[in-house]
């Protein structure tokens, strides 16, 4: 038996491909290019695989090409648990941590919100959702520059570079060309307002999610702008995952630390506001020093 066809029966049988790797002195890299290569995971050959692979065909669509599929693969080869393996695709497919820990944790939101942002910052985890939403970017023949480039423009696009709009005040005549007069004998006004379309050679068209003229006139959609901001700050985030967690654990910190001071207010009536904000900031300083012993 060759060596190609020994590695293939060892991966059938369920063995890693690092492990093959090294029982038959090859790299795991060239392993990953015999089973692509000789379809290794073929209908004919198909055999029961880790749990890292079932995760990974349950959400399917998260990889929907081969760079993306190899970093699948490549799953099975970290020291992550199953569980943790199938955090990293369903958070992939959702880009949210709480949502992600509920769906392969099933815990209640309260404890996904608190691990799920904790599993974020575990090393191993994030490098492979990283390399993961890369590989799917690199799939789509896009990257993440040019991802966040469209939401910036959509976050500050400004309806008044499409269009022209304002009011006209004109004085009403009667049918003989006379100025119409109030019971006071002031000319009536009418105000009557505009609104004009820019010429498409002179705006960004790539903004514009639907342009029609309906019933009442002209219709001009942008993008939803709100929407777009909240994605981009959602993805520059993703990119500073450490300072969001950090600054949900401060948050949550003040606000417990908040609820001790107004309770003490509460059994001390002559607790002055100053005092309870300095009892709030000592505790905060002694909480982050805590934190700086644990971390060193």
């Amino acid at each position: 038996m060759d060596l190609k066809e020994q590695a293939k029966q060892d991966y059938l049988a369920g063995m890693k491909i690092k492990d093959i790797a090294q029982k038959i002195g090859k790299s795991a890299s060239t392993i990953r290019s015999w089973k692509s290569r000789y379809k290794w995971d073929g209908a004919s050959d198909k055999v029961a695989k880790t749990a890292t692979k079932n995760v990974a065909t349950q959400h399917k669509n998260v990889a929907v090409s081969q760079k993306a599929d190899q970093v699948i693969d490549e799953l099975s080869d970290s020291d992550l648990t199953d569980k943790q393996k199938a955090f990293v695709i369903e958070y992939v497919r959702l880009f949210n941590a709480t949502q992600a820990y509920i769906n392969i944790y099933d815990v209640d939101y309260a404890t996904a919100m608190v691990n799920g942002s904790r599993m974020l910052r575990n090393a191993k985890v994030q490098s492979l959702i990283q390399e993961l939403r890369e590989a799917r970017l690199h799939d789509l023949g896009a990257n993440r520059q040019d991802i966040l480039t469209d939401l910036m423009k959509q976050s500050f696009s400004d309806i008044g570079n499409y269009l022209d709009f304002g009011k006209n005040d004109i004085q009403l005549k009667d049918e003989y060309g006379k100025d119409e007069l109030d019971k006071d004998g002031k000319p009536l006004i009418s105000h009557r307002s505009w609104v004009q379309l820019k010429d498409k050679s002179k705006v960004d068209t790539s903004l514009i999610k639907k342009v029609s003229i309906g019933r009442d006139g002209v219709v001009l959609d942008l993008y939803d702008k709100q929407a777009a901001q909240a994605r981009l700050l959602a993805e520059l985030n993703k990119q500073q995952p450490d300072a969001l967690s950090d600054a949900q654990v401060r948050r949550a910190k003040a606000e417990a630390i908040l609820a001790e001071a107004k309770a003490a207010r509460v059994d001390d009536d002559q607790l002055s506001e100053e005092v309870m904000l300095a009892k709030i900031m000592d505790a905060l300083e002694v909480g982050n020093l805590n934190d700086e012993e644990v971390e060193s």
